[in-house]
C-alpha cells in the first residue's frame, strides 16, 4: 500500500490530509480511501454514509414503533476498517471525545456511540479529501464563536 501511494505524489498528499486526524493511521486512511476509489463516485456525505452501511433504518409498521439501527447494507470493509481509529480518537481527539461522552450516557450499550463516531470519522474524512485540508482541532470552537447576523426588524410606518 505504501510503494502505490508514495508512486503517486496527488494521492500521497490526499492521505496525509486524512492522517492529521488524531486516531487515523496510514493503513484506515488508504483502505478508506481505497474502498471508495477515492471519493470519485461519492457527490455527498449523506450518499458516503449510505454507501458504508451507516445509514439509520426505522422499523415501523401502523402503530407499532421499533428501534432504530444502521443498515449495514453498505461496504463491511469501511465499517471494520473505522472501528479502532473511532476507538482511539474518542481518547486523543478532544472534539471526538466530547462528541462521544454526550452520546454515551444516552445509549443502552456504548457501542452505540461509537458507530455514532465512525460514522462521524468517515464524514470527516470525505470532507477534508475533498477540500483539500489539514484537520483542524480548533474548528468546532471557531464555528461556535462565530457572530451570527443580526436579524433586523422593520418597522412599520
Amino acid at each position: 500500500m505504501k510503494e502505490l501511494v508514495e508512486g503517486n505524489q496527488h494521492l500521497a498528499q490526499k492521505i496525509h490530509y486524512l492522517e492529521s486526524i488524531p486516531g487515523v493511521s496510514f493503513i484506515s486512511a488508504a483502505t478508506v480511501v481505497g474502498e471508495t476509489c477515492g471519493f470519485n463516485e461519492i457527490s455527498s456525505a449523506k450518499q458516503l454514509a449510505s454507501y458504508a452501511g451507516y445509514d439509520v433504518v426505522l422499523k415501523e409498521s401502523g402503530t407499532y414503533r421499533g428501534s432504530t439501527k444502521i443498515s449495514k447494507k453498505g461496504n463491511s470493509h469501511i465499517r471494520s476498517m473505522l472501528h479502532m481509529p473511532s476507538m482511539t480518537a474518542v481518547r486523543v481527539n478532544p472534539t471526538l471525545k466530547l462528541f462521544y461522552n454526550r452520546l454515551k450516557p444516552n445509549k443502552a450499550k456504548p457501542i452505540v456511540a461509537l458507530v455514532a463516531v465512525q460514522r462521524k470519522l468517515l464524514l470527516l474524512m470525505y470532507s477534508l479529501y475533498k477540500k483539500n485540508e489539514y484537520y483542524d482541532p480548533r474548528f468546532e470552537i471557531k464555528k461556535q464563536q462565530e457572530p451570527k447576523p443580526l436579524l433586523h426588524r422593520i418597522e412599520a410606518i
